[in-house]
C-alpha cells in the first residue's frame, strides 16, 4: 500500500490547468447600426416569428418547414452527436471498471521435463477478476477536454437555431415571391384581354378604312407582349411553388394561397436597437462564440499531452485451482498503485499539435471576427433597404396612375382619330412595364422586412 502515499501530493498538483482560459472573442463593435432610428431601444430582431409573420396561411408553411424540414432535422441531429460526445468526455473524470472472468486447463507434457516423474500433469484454474484505470486530471487537460465538448455541443444548438432562422426566412421569402408572381400573372392576363378589345377596335377600323395595317400590326405586336408574359410567368409559377415544397419537406406540388401580406408591412418600423446586442441576438455569430471557445480549450488539451499523465490502476477478483473454491474468502486477491507516464523523445509531435490547435483557435477568432462584421453590415443594409424600397414602391404607385391616365388619353385621341395608334402604344408598354415594376417594388418591399428580421437576430429565442 506504500505506492498510494504518493497520491494525495499528486493530485494537490492537478490544480494546474494549462492553457489560456476559454471567453468570449474580443469583438470591435461600432456605436450604432448605421440607418438604425432608435438604436437604442428594442429590436425588430426580438420578436418572435409568429409575431411578424401574422398572415394564417404563411404561419402554416413556416410551422410545416420547422416540423419536416431535413436540413433542419439533420441538424437537430448534430446536436445529439454533439451531447452524446460531451458525455463521454464527461466520462473521463470518473474511474473506468471493466470485468472479466474465466478458466484454464493444463496438460504437460511427460518427455518436456515439466513434471517429475508420477507427478499430476495436469491443472486447472478460474478466476473472477475486475480490473481499475482512473486517469488524474494533473495538468487540467481533462478539464479543457469537458469545456471543449461543452462549448461544441452550445455551437451545434445554436448552428441549429440558424438554420431554422434561415428556414423561417427563406419560408417567408419564397411565399412572397409566390404572390408577386401571382400577381404579376393577373397583370398580364387582364393587360391581354384589354389589348385584344383594342385589337379587334384597330382591325374593325381598318375594315372601314380608317385605321392602317401598320396599325393592325401594331396591335398585333402590343398583345402578343402580354401573352408572352403569361406563361413566362405560369412557368415562374411552378418553380417558386416546387421550391416551397422543397423547404416543407415534401414533393414537388402546388402551394395553397390565403390572406393578405399587407399587415406584413403596414406601419411597420425597423429598429436595430443596441449593436452589442446583435452578437448575442444571432445564432450564428453565437455558434462561432463557441466554436471559438472550443478552439482555445483544445490548447489546454495538447499542452497537457506533452506531460506526463497520473493514473490509478488496479486489479482484483478471485482466484482458485478449483472452481469450487473459487467464491470462498481465501481466493481472495489485488493489486493497486499509481503510475506516472509521460513522453521524453517524441520528435516535436507534441509541440506541432500544441502549435497547431493554436493556430485553430486563431482561425475560429478570424471566423468570429468575420461573421461579425458581416452581421453589421447586413443589418445596416437591411434597415436602409426596408427605408428605400419604401419610396421607391411609392414613386412607382405615382408612375403608375400617371400612365394609366396618359393610356386613357392616348386611347381617347386614337378613337377620335386625333393622333395615330404609336401613342397607343408608348402608352400601354408604359402603363403594362410600370404596373410591372410597381408589383416587384412591393415585393421587394415585403422581402425587405424578412432580410432585415434574420438579419436582426430573426427572433429565433
Amino acid at each position: 500500500m506504500r505506492p498510494l502515499y504518493l497520491l494525495p501530493g499528486f493530485v494537490l498538483v492537478s490544480s494546474c490547468v494549462l492553457g489560456p482560459q476559454p471567453g468570449a472573442p474580443d469583438t470591435t463593435v461600432p456605436s450604432s447600426i448605421r440607418g438604425d432610428s432608435a438604436p437604442h431601444g428594442q429590436s425588430f430582431g426580438d420578436k418572435s416569428w409568429r409575431k411578424v409573420f401574422t398572415d394564417s396561411t404563411l404561419r402554416s408553411l413556416i410551422e410545416r418547414a420547422i416540423a419536416n424540414n431535413p436540413d433542419l432535422t439533420a441538424a437537430t441531429y448534430r446536436i445529439e452527436i454533439a451531447r452524446a460526445q460531451a458525455n463521454a468526455t464527461r466520462a473521463d473524470w470518473f474511474p473506468s471498471v471493466n470485468g472479466s472472468t474465466g478458466g484454464t486447463a493444463n496438460y504437460a507434457s511427460p518427455n518436456a521435463g515439466q513434471v517429475a516423474p508420477g507427478g499430476d500433469r495436469s491443472s486447472e484454474s478460474y478466476d473472477l477478476t475486475a480490473l481499475l484505470s482512473w486517469e488524474i486530471d494533473l495538468w487540467g487537460g481533462i478539464r479543457r477536454s469537458n469545456e471543449a465538448a461543452r462549448a461544441n455541443l452550445l455551437a451545434a444548438e445554436y448552428q441549429r437555431d440558424a438554420v431554422q432562422t434561415s428556414l423561417v426566412a427563406a419560408v417567408a421569402s419564397a411565399y412572397i415571391e409566390l404572390k408577386n408572381l401571382d400577381e404579376r400573372l393577373a397583370i398580364s392576363k387582364r393587360t391581354a384581354e384589354s389589348r385584344q378589345a383594342s385589337l379587334q377596335l384597330v382591325t374593325d377600323r381598318r375594315v372601314g378604312g380608317v385605321s392602317s395595317d401598320l396599325e393592325v400590326g401594331q396591335a398585333e405586336a402590343l398583345l402578343g407582349q402580354a401573352r408572352v408574359a403569361i406563361p413566362v410567368t405560369e412557368q415562374a409559377i411552378a418553380a417558386k411553388e416546387n421550391e416551397i415544397r422543397a423547404l416543407l419537406g415534401d414533393d414537388p406540388g402546388s402551394v395553397a394561397r390565403g390572406g393578405s401580406l399587407s399587415k406584413l408591412d403596414s406601419s411597420l418600423q425597423i429598429k436595430g436597437g443596441l449593436p452589442s446586442s446583435l452578437l448575442q441576438r444571432r445564432p450564428d455569430l453565437a455558434a462561432a462564440d463557441q466554436a471559438y471557445r472550443a478552439a482555445v480549450a483544445q490548447i489546454g488539451v495538447a499542452e497537457a499531452l506533452r506531460l506526463p499523465s497520473l493514473s490509478l490502476t488496479g486489479s482484483g477478483g478471485l482466484l482458485s485451482r478449483e472452481l469450487d473454491n473459487l467464491l470462498e474468502g481465501k481466493s481472495g486477491a489485488y493489486s493497486i498503485g499509481p503510475r506516472l507516464a509521460g513522453p521524453i523523445f517524441d520528435a516535436g509531435r507534441g509541440k506541432a499539435r500544441t502549435d497547431a490547435a493554436k493556430a485553430q483557435a486563431g482561425e475560429a477568432l478570424a471566423n468570429h471576427e468575420r461573421a461579425a462584421k458581416q452581421a453589421f453590415r447586413e443589418a445596416a443594409d437591411a434597415i436602409n433597404n426596408h427605408v428605400k424600397t419604401g419610396q421607391i414602391a411609392r414613386e412607382l404607385g405615382s408612375l403608375v396612375e400617371s400612365n394609366r391616365k396618359v393610356a386613357t388619353v392616348a386611347n381617347d385621341r386614337f378613337q377620335g382619330g386625333a393622333s395615330s395608334y404609336l401613342e397607343v402604344l408608348d402608352a400601354e408598354r408604359s402603363l403594362f412595364n410600370s404596373e410591372l415594376e410597381l408589383t416587384d417594388a412591393r415585393r421587394e418591399r415585403l422581402l425587405s422586412v424578412v432580410r432585415a428580421y434574420r438579419a436582426l437576430g430573426g427572433g429565433w429565442k
